[in-house]
């Protein structure tokens, strides 16, 4: 038998749903438990040790908790997924605040643990095309659908629709990538993004912003060599310099009245 698709390790202070937990992962042939542990310095020790690929955490333990856990292990594995576990689902929000890759509310049945493990092993074979490819914060992986582009946020990939950014905002060494389903923090460069989002559905009208110009509304004169363009449905705006719009214009082959 060859290597297991996933190793990971179960955080659980309620020894009989650890092994209910145990059993259900263990029951995947593509997966090994390659430990446990009943509070958050134990899974930290454990973490260490064994390398795994994920962690099943429960969210309350004693000592540290899990979510404190998992913050101290992504700063140093910075490829761990984690699964959180809890009969609270309110602590949902905290655990996707921390990009975790899923949340198992209890009791959870085996079926559900198996939907969990899809999500990782999706997760996981993007981190390794990623590694192929020599991607790194530099560097951006799209997937085998064109039309999507991975982004490596925090901890975690997010794939976003190109048809769904709005635009690419510099600030300092990071990129905001503004979509229509919400905002994403990445170290990506917005070099990389102008290789990616290629014209003409895409502009760089700015030292500062790439922008989606099928989702432009307005651009209004913003100063002596500036102009402000607005999007269908945001209300945040950027600026394009005077030098770029002739540029922009010329996108639409003349199309303008």
């Amino acid at each position: 038998m060859g290597e297991p698709e996933l190793k990971v390790v179960i955080a659980e202070d309620d020894e009989p749903i650890c092994n209910l937990l145990k059993n259900y992962l263990s029951s995947f042939e593509e997966v090994a438990v390659v430990g446990t542990a009943a509070d958050g310095e134990k899974l930290i020790e454990v973490v260490k040790a064994t390398s795994p690929d994920a962690v099943f955490v429960d969210i309350q333990m004693p000592g540290i908790d899990g979510l404190s856990a998992v913050h101290q292990l992504q700063n140093e594995f910075t490829s761990l997924f984690a699964v959180f576990v809890s009969a609270h689902t309110h602590y949902a929000v905290d655990a996707f605040n921390m990009d975790a890759a899923d949340f198992l509310a209890k009791p959870f049945t085996r079926e559900r643990v198996g939907k969990a493990l899809q999500k990782l092993k999706r997760f996981k074979k993007m981190i390794d095309k990623t590694r192929n490819n020599n991607t790194s914060a530099t560097n951006m992986a799209e997937t085998d659908n064109s039309n999507q582009i991975m982004l490596k946020c925090g901890h975690g990939i997010v794939l976003v629709e190109k048809e769904n950014i709005i635009f690419v905002e510099k600030l300092g060494k990071k990129s905001i990538v503004h979509t229509t389903r919400g905002s994403f923090e990445t170290a990506h460069s917005l070099v990389t993004f102008e290789k990616s989002l290629n014209k003409p559905n895409f502009f760089r009208c700015h030292k500062s912003f790439i922008i989606n110009v099928k989702l432009v509304e307005k651009i209004s004169p913003y100063a002596d060599r500036a102009y402000e363009i607005s999007f269908y449905n945001y209300n945040q705006t950027v600026t394009m310099r005077r030098e770029k719009f002739e540029e922009f214009c010329s996108l639409f082959n003349g199309n303008t009245l």
